[in-house]
């Protein structure tokens, strides 16, 4: 099967494909007239590396998984098994870590919105002479309001220069 064909059906590109040769992903493509020649074992092996990076597993783990695998050591299956589990228990830390950074930006998201809320309210029944002689921060509201420019939020518990 030549690299085009493989491409093709994998939905990589020629260049992955000579890059995942270079480094060792995949084992030396036979050639014949000077053009890569694929076998179904090779396109296989592309499907495993294809779940394998979408599983989140960088290629330097699936690098190592493969080269253990070649040696076929006594002890190969319990190598490549470890793999796995260090790269499952990694990809678990990582997803634990993005939910509560999602956590985090929800609660952020709310505040801003019930934030933007109470100021345009009070906005409404704000004067000019309020706006200029009240609280900076509702006159820095009215003056981006009208504008169109977004003011910087601040929570209500951060401290602010002045």
């Amino acid at each position: 099967m030549t690299i085009k064909e493989v491409a093709e059906r994998t939905g990589l590109t020629p260049d992955t494909l000579r890059w995942y040769e270079k480094i060792g992903l995949l084992a030396p493509v036979r050639k014949t007239a000077g053009k890569r020649d694929y076998s179904e074992r090779e396109v296989r092996w592309i499907g495993y590396i294809k779940c394998m990076r979408r599983a989140a597993l960088p290629v330097d783990a699936i690098l190592e998984y493969i080269r253990i695998y070649r040696e076929d050591a006594p002890d190969s299956k319990a190598k490549r098994r470890a793999i796995l589990v260090r790269q499952y228990e990694l990809l678990k830390q990582d997803l634990e870590e993005r939910r509560r950074a999602l956590e985090y930006l929800r609660l952020k998201i709310d505040w801003f919105d019930g934030r933007v809320t109470d100021l345009e309210a009070a906005l409404k029944d704000a004067t000019p002479d309020t706006l200029l002689s009240g609280d900076p921060e509702l006159a820095d509201e009215a003056h981006a309001h009208a504008s169109g420019v977004a003011p910087a939020l601040h929570h209500p518990n951060e401290k602010t220069a002045k």
